[in-house]
């Protein structure tokens, strides 16, 4: 019941930024005392990682879609084989670019972060989309968007062993060609309801074999050289 009246409330946005390519204006940002963005914009990966917010302060401070947020992270699980596997693949840094508005983030991010509580060598933080604009927009949607969420996998040197970006490869094949089409307002709840059948599964199962792909060197990652 609660997921269907989220899907209802939800207004119809794409997580994605403005710039070549992109699909549509990007998703109002929360007021700054919410997500502050940095006193200044860098490129180093070093620095944006160091100036994130960790899970549990960045869940503290949501204040939109702040019900979605919360009833993924009180639910999710994390299936003992995806634990398995995840904590065969360590260490690895996790930098997740995200706004708390977008309707991806807050349907993936907290599966993600529930994974990385339970893994042994995984540490995650959190950075808005100004801080980590260059990275969206050198790994893009596969059509061609900087999106939110963007999530890099890094190594001990901050180098980038992996990605993945915005939303799980089945959803694509249906809300992809919505977008081209122009009627995400039609759809949108269809969206949000595959989503909430899914319980974060596509999005582990996926994220985990970018971890899989950066441990074995056959790396993950779209717009990565």
């Amino acid at each position: 019941m609660l997921h269907s009246l989220l899907v209802l409330a939800l207004p119809t946005v794409l997580c994605s930024s403005s710039g070549s390519g992109a699909a549509s204006a990007p998703e109002a940002s929360p007021p700054a005392a919410a997500f502050a963005a940095p006193r200044a914009r860098t490129d180093s990966l070093e620095a944006a990682y160091a100036s994130g917010q960790t899970w549990a302060a960045f869940y503290a401070g949501v204040n939109r879609r702040r019900e979605l947020w919360i009833s993924n992270w009180t639910n999710a699980r994390v299936a003992p084989d995806i634990l398995e596997r995840a904590s065969a693949v360590g260490p690895w840094r996790i930098l997740v670019i995200t706004e708390p508005g977008c309707s991806d983030s807050a349907n993936s991010i907290p599966y993600i972060a529930k994974l990385v509580e339970e893994t042994s060598g995984l540490e995650l933080r959190l950075v808005n989309s100004t801080a980590g604009r260059p990275w969206m927009e050198a790994h893009r949607t596969t059509d061609g968007r900087a999106a939110t969420p963007t999530i890099l996998i890094l190594d001990d040197k901050y180098r980038i062993r992996g990605c993945w970006i915005e939303q799980p490869v089945k959803l694509q094949a249906f809300w992809l060609p919505v977008v081209a089409r122009g009627t995400m307002s039609e759809e949108v709840v269809k969206k949000m309801t595959w989503y909430a059948e899914d319980e974060g599964r596509e999005t582990l199962r996926e994220f985990v074999e970018v971890l899989e792909g950066a441990h074995s060197g056959n790396v993950i990652c779209p717009g990565l050289r």
